[in-house]
């Protein structure tokens, strides 16, 4: 009986050392759009897997542009204040965006520029902040109907996170002809995003 209560110990602690942050961000401007489907169908498959989910929608938030004096960067203090400490503690990113202009929405942009604040180049301490190793998911959608565009966009996107960050992609969720066919009556989109992640580990 006793034995029976060890392995079990292990057992639980084992599933409860493998349980995983993953944050979700929505860089669009709502939230229910093709590019939030996406996201939260990733975090669906992560949470029955075991995972901690947690999603936000910057539409919903007030997240400003770095701003700058003749010394150095000035951060404001906005929304991105309640993103720090889950940034700071989680194990995995989901990042998703519209394509706007044949990139990346304004958001997304700003989000990544504040990331600054956990860049080498702000100072070793900051970089400290984020773990290395964070697994890296982009979620990218457009409302153009054709299925070989804005690649270079998602290998962009992997590239800054990886480079700066030292995140490991580890894939990516494109949609196109979203006007048309938003995201939520693409099963085989949905089915994929889902089991993105469910695959995290």
């Amino acid at each position: 009986m006793k034995d029976i209560s060890v392995i079990s110990y292990f057992i639980s602690f084992s599933i409860f050392s493998q349980c995983m942050k993953v944050i979700g961000i929505v860089a669009g401007p709502r939230r229910t759009g093709s590019t939030a489907r996406l996201v939260e169908e990733i975090l669906a498959g992560a949470k029955g897997s075991g995972h901690e989910t947690h999603v936000f929608y910057m539409g919903e938030m007030d997240i400003k542009p770095l701003e700058a004096d003749e010394h150095d960067y000035v951060y404001p203090d906005d929304d991105f204040t309640k993103l720090m400490p889950h940034l700071e503690s989680m194990d995995a990113l989901v990042l998703g965006s519209p394509i706007y202009y044949d990139h990346v929405s304004a958001r997304a942009k700003i989000l990544i520029d504040r990331l600054y604040y956990y860049s080498t180049s702000h100072g070793a301490e900051y970089r400290k902040l984020i773990k290395d190793g964070i697994k890296f998911i982009g979620v990218l959608s457009c409302g153009w109907d054709n299925p070989n565009v804005y690649g270079e966009v998602v290998t962009w996107l992997e590239e800054r996170m990886s480079h700066y960050w030292n995140m490991e992609p580890v894939g990516s969720v494109k949609a196109y002809g979203t006007g048309s066919k938003p995201a939520s009556q693409n099963k085989e989109l949905l089915k994929k995003a889902r089991a993105l992640g469910e695959s995290l580990v």
